[in-house]
């Protein structure tokens, strides 16, 4: 055996080591990019941040190993990095270096991604995906199980990417200062939780098929600003001086009460400012 091909071979081997902080074993390999696949739960990719990383490449390298637990048979699935992974396909890269980690903590990645930030919109996406995959295996464990809430960010997540699925110009981030004070993980087993959050996800879509009715005719009245929205919201808000949680029923139903008024009389709304400071 010529030494040029023995140090492939070895080179080709997975390699041991422990995460100096958990002391958790990983392994490190070398896997054939048509092993690969994309956790099914992940944002969409930018097509930008894909030619960017061929750029990068191309100059310096694939550097940075993807990160992925083992599927069936030979093959990995990327729970981060496949955005690398596509920029490698387009480059003609034949195999990847990858860290693989234990299945368990698939879940706890998905809320970190180190190339870009999620936007409301993909965190509710990721959220309500990895929701149901709780739910298929573990339907009787408690929405406020521990575990739930370590790999969700916030409950309300799973409320918007619901109601994001029904309605694709749902305007999630002029709620969100209103959900995080009434929308929380349930003590509730998931098979009952996921039933009350399909309801939740239909009064936030009410609320916003409203607003959207209301800011339209504030635009025939030749009214309509940047902050439209918010400002319709925060007219209605019922809560919006109180500081401390309340109920998400009674807060929505009071909410789409007040918009409801104001569809057949907007110009109610004319008179109220955005205050300084308002969370939106």
């Amino acid at each position: 055996m010529s030494p040029r091909k023995k140090k492939q071979e070895v080179q080709g081997l997975p390699s041991l080591f422990k995460d100096p902080y958990h002391n958790q074993e990983l392994e490190f390999r070398m896997i054939p990019i048509e092993n690969l696949y994309v956790i099914r739960h992940q944002r969409k990719p930018s097509t930008y941040h894909v030619k960017h990383l061929v750029n990068s490449i191309e100059r310096i390298g694939f550097i940075v190993p993807i990160i992925a637990i083992k599927g069936e048979g030979e093959n990995y699935i990327i729970i981060d990095g496949q955005h690398r992974f596509l920029a490698a396909k387009e480059l003609g890269i034949r195999e990847l270096p990858a860290i693989i980690v234990p299945e368990k903590l698939a879940q706890l990645m998905m809320n970190f991604n180190i190339e870009k930030e999620l936007n409301i919109r993909e965190k509710s996406y990721v959220a309500i995906n990895l929701y149901r995959q709780y739910l298929k295996t573990n339907p009787q464990m408690l929405e406020s199980d521990p575990e739930m809430s370590d790999s969700i960010e916030q409950a309300y997540y799973v409320t918007l990417g619901i109601a994001y699925e029904k309605a694709e110009k749902l305007s999630g981030s002029s709620f969100e200062s209103i959900l995080k004070k009434c929308d929380f993980f349930l003590d509730e087993v998931l098979e009952k939780a996921i039933k009350i959050r399909e309801e939740r996800a239909e009064k936030v879509i009410q609320a916003n098929t409203l607003v959207r009715d209301i800011a339209q005719k504030l635009k025939e009245m030749d009214k309509w600003h940047p902050y439209v929205y918010q400002q319709i919201i925060s007219w209605a808000n019922p809560y919006k001086r109180k500081r401390l949680p309340t109920e998400f029923e009674e807060l929505f139903s009071t909410l789409i009460e007040n918009l409801e008024k104001a569809v057949s009389n907007p110009e109610i709304i004319l008179g109220e400012t955005l205050e300084e400071g308002t969370e939106f």
